[in-house]
């Protein structure tokens, strides 16, 4: 139940069907991906050999820590205490990128729901979020060239007065 001192909440989703929604459905993309430290994984205006790679960090092992250990007991007191920080903080590098993994996925599906349904096509069978926003951009970001023309005619029509208009007292 609300009440007056709850925010109002308005949800909207922006659906990309012309090259006029490109920039506001990629506003809400890249929102949700910078919420989860996502989009430099999948920045459709960086080159695919530019992307970082989204990674697993490794397990520590006892050998890092001496030769020819195997068993905890092998360490000293100093490389045990060593050894459990190390895997304390890869659980934790784990555990936020099967986080970021999740997180990936569910864009990837965001993206094929906010999209209209005659762009589908466009985005079939990839599999990262980063292919199917090239693929979109390339058919529906408008160009430089196509934003200066529409800019242009819309200064045109803010200029030329209304054909009915009165005229105004002085």
């Amino acid at each position: 139940m609300a009440t007056e001192s709850d925010p109002v909440v308005t949800r909207v989703t922006v659906i990309l069907n012309t090259p006029d929604d490109w920039f506001t459905w990629l506003f809400s993309r890249r929102d949700v991906a910078n919420r989860h430290g996502l989009w430099r994984y999948m920045n459709p205006d960086v080159a695919r050999e530019l992307l970082p790679e989204l990674t697993e960090a490794t397990e520590p092992q006892l050998i890092d820590y001496r030769a020819g250990a195997i068993r905890i007991s092998d360490l000293t007191a100093d490389d045990r205490e060593s050894y459990r920080w190390e895997c304390d903080r890869w659980e934790r590098r784990r555990s936020e990128y099967r986080t970021q993994k999740k997180a990936l996925a569910d864009l990837n599906t965001d993206i094929s729901k906010t999209i209209a349904v005659r762009h589908i096509h466009l985005i079939k069978d990839h599999e990262t979020p980063y292919d199917p926003l090239v693929a979109l951009k390339k058919f529906l970001c408008p160009t430089d060239a196509t934003r200066r023309r529409e800019l242009a005619d819309m200064y045109i029509a803010l200029k030329t007065a209304p054909r009915a208009a009165k005229k105004v007292e002085q």
